[in-house]
C-alpha cells in the first residue's frame, strides 16, 4: 500500500476535500448522513453533524416516531451541535394535508436557521424558490 503522506490533522484533511458540497453545506467533509425513516433521531443527526458531514433530519421521523414538535426538535438538536444540519422535504402531492404540513415544516426549518435541503417524491420548484429566497441550498 502506498503512503499518501497527507498528514493527520483535520485541518489538513479539510483542505483536501473542499468541494461544492462542503462549501454550500458549510461542512468539513463531503459526507451526507441521509434522512432515514424511522431511525433519524436528534442524537443521530447531531452526531453525524459533529463528525463533520451534513446530517439530514427526517421531519416525519422526528415528529411521528420520536414524538417531537418540529421546532422543539430542531432546537433540541441545536443543544447537541452547532454544526449545520439539513432537512429532508418529502413533497409528494398525493395528500393535500400532508403537502400543507410539509410546507409549514419547511417554513419552520427556515425560521430555525436550516439552510440545506434535500427533496424527494416530487418536483421541487416551490421548495427551491422558498429556500433560495432565504439564501439556502437545495
Amino acid at each position: 500500500m502506498k503512503n499518501l503522506n497527507i498528514g493527520s490533522t483535520n485541518e489538513h484533511l479539510s483542505m483536501i476535500v473542499k468541494t461544492r458540497l462542503t462549501t454550500h453545506a458549510g461542512v468539513e467533509y463531503p459526507i451526507i448522513c441521509g434522512a432515514m425513516y424511522p431511525c433519524s433521531n436528534p442524537e443521530l443527526v447531531a452526531a453525524a453533524a459533529e463528525g463533520g458531514g451534513i446530517s439530514i433530519m427526517q421531519p416525519v421521523s422526528l415528529t411521528f416516531v420520536h414524538g417531537w414538535d418540529l421546532r422543539e426538535g430542531i432546537r433540541y438538536m441545536r443543544t447537541l451541535t452547532d454544526k449545520p444540519i439539513g432537512f429532508n422535504a418529502l413533497i409528494e402531492k398525493g395528500s393535500k394535508k400532508y403537502l400543507d404540513r410539509m410546507s409549514t415544516w419547511i417554513d419552520i426549518a427556515l425560521e430555525e436557521g436550516i439552510r440545506f435541503f434535500i427533496t424527494s417524491l416530487g418536483k421541487p420548484d416551490w421548495v427551491c424558490k422558498r429556500v433560495h429566497e432565504a439564501d439556502g441550498y437545495v
